[in-house]
């Protein structure tokens, strides 16, 4: 179930009276959405070699002058 999207006002109130209280589930798979924290949790980069082999370096490409 995705919850719908709050004014950030009314979250900020929520938390700031402490009624705002996730379903950890929820939280959980909105972080685990994000690549940058499945990268940070499981160590792997998207940008990482995975042959163990560094990439060449860059194509360089003709700019218009």
């Amino acid at each position: 179930m995705i919850a719908e999207a709050m004014e950030p006002q009314e979250l900020k109130s929520l938390v700031e009276t402490g009624s705002y209280k996730p379903d950890p589930a929820q939280v959980a798979m909105a972080m685990l959405s994000r690549r940058g924290v499945r990268e940070l949790l499981t160590g792997i980069h998207a940008t990482a070699p995975q042959n163990g082999h560094s990439p060449g370096p860059p194509a360089v490409r003709p700019r218009a002058a």
